[in-house]
């Protein structure tokens, strides 16, 4: 048997939801923390009241508030009430002429906010909101980046929702008066990420100077994992060290203890990134990119350090130790990152160094006579002089 949570509408199984709530004799169930926080905040628009008993426990419903504009309210609101009526999973739906605006109580599990909306510009009317752009640190998951809007997407008030991994920055047409900026961060972070302010439409050398001290923070991280991974190597090859390969398994083990502990400030802060969104993952009952470095690391340090530490338990001669493998794949990764990273650099400042070589004026004739004029008076039906 499945459920669905009352906030987002999402489908569950009851065994496997993030969190559950006891509210006026109901249960309800969640599929993540942002849902239950929602939830905490006011949990009354989820129940539906009856006008017999004032409380029926087959529905729950959500309430928004939304500004319109666009065209004549007051001749046009019984239109625009029948016709959101007429979708299915809208319960009531009330127009203030005064204020310009429209309060829509539905069923999220029927109709999401972005199908009232779209329902609302159908008609002609033109829904208020406010848009936003935040950055997001170390995005660099393509899987995450559906994670992060479906997340956005179900927050109260949220109209709609685009992360671009490019610029690693989410756009987010909002209600204010349904939600507000710290909570969309609290979306975003609650799968491990932390946010900035966007700087896709910060000047051109903003923009080279945040990309210089990202590129040059996972350059410092790799030089730490590379230098790390050095005599980690050394050791786990130790047969075709000179000095090694003349040690007893006794002063070996010795040794091999102390690249375990080398190997851990690579996986925590040269790795950190990697954990953290693991972790965030795993929270949402998700995998993505950095659960799989995360594991993969992980189990090779948690194998190493009990091959170590209890070498009876395995066949003779094959308890030996992977802690190059942790420090070499962190390695590579972060690497890749940051190389990545001054392409992507590289390419941008390309690009808009190449807009900026088109014309900012242009040689119109008109009447007979020509004349220079900004590109942005140029006007439709105009002959150009080329």
């Amino acid at each position: 048997m499945t459920v669905h949570d009352p906030v987002c509408g999402m489908e569950i199984e009851p065994q496997s939801a993030f969190a559950k709530r006891e509210h006026m004799g109901q249960t309800f169930y969640f599929c993540s923390q942002s849902c239950v926080d929602q939830f905490d905040k006011d949990p009354h628009p989820y129940v539906m009241t009856s006008a017999t008993t004032g409380f029926n426990p087959q529905a729950t419903l959500t309430r928004i508030e939304l500004p319109v504009s666009g065209m004549p309210l007051k001749e046009h609101s019984t239109h625009l009430e029948s016709t959101l009526l007429a979708l299915d999973g809208v319960d009531e739906v009330k127009v203030n002429v005064s204020t310009g605006r429209l309060e829509v109580q539905y069923d999220a599990q029927k109709v999401d906010v972005a199908r009232l909306v779209s329902t609302v510009k159908s008609i002609g009317f033109q829904v208020g909101g406010t848009n936003v752009k935040i950055g997001i640190e170390n995005l660099r998951c393509a899987s995450c980046v559906k994670f992060i809007e479906d997340e956005l997407k179900a927050t109260h008030g949220v109209l709609n929702a685009t992360v671009n991994i490019a610029t690693q920055e989410a756009t987010v047409d909002y209600v204010p008066q349904n939600t507000t900026l710290s909570e969309l961060n609290k979306a975003i972070e609650t799968w491990g990420y932390k946010t900035r302010p966007a700087t896709s439409e910060a000047p051109v050398d903003k923009q080279e100077e945040a990309h210089a001290r990202e590129y040059r923070k996972l350059m410092n991280k790799f030089w730490f994992a590379a230098a790390v991974a050095v005599p980690v190597m050394a050791t786990a090859y130790y047969q075709v060290v000179p000095f090694l390969r003349d040690l007893s398994m006794d002063s070996l083990r010795v040794l091999w203890g102390m690249t375990a502990l080398l190997t851990l400030p690579v996986m925590f802060w040269s790795g950190s990134d990697f954990f953290t969104g693991a972790w965030a993952a795993f929270k949402h009952r998700s995998a993505n990119m950095n659960t799989l470095i995360a594991l993969g690391t992980g189990a090779a340090w948690l194998y190493s350090t009990f091959a170590i530490l209890f070498p009876s338990v395995f066949p003779e001669g094959t308890s030996e130790p992977f802690f190059d493998v942790v420090a070499v794949v962190i390695a590579l990764v972060v690497l890749g990152q940051a190389l990545e990273l001054r392409a992507k650099g590289q390419s941008s400042s390309a690009i808009k160094k190449l807009l900026g070589l088109q014309a900012k004026t242009a040689r119109v004739i008109r009447d007979g006579k020509e004349m220079d004029l900004p590109v942005e008076e140029v006007l439709v039906g105009d002959v150009i002089q080329v």
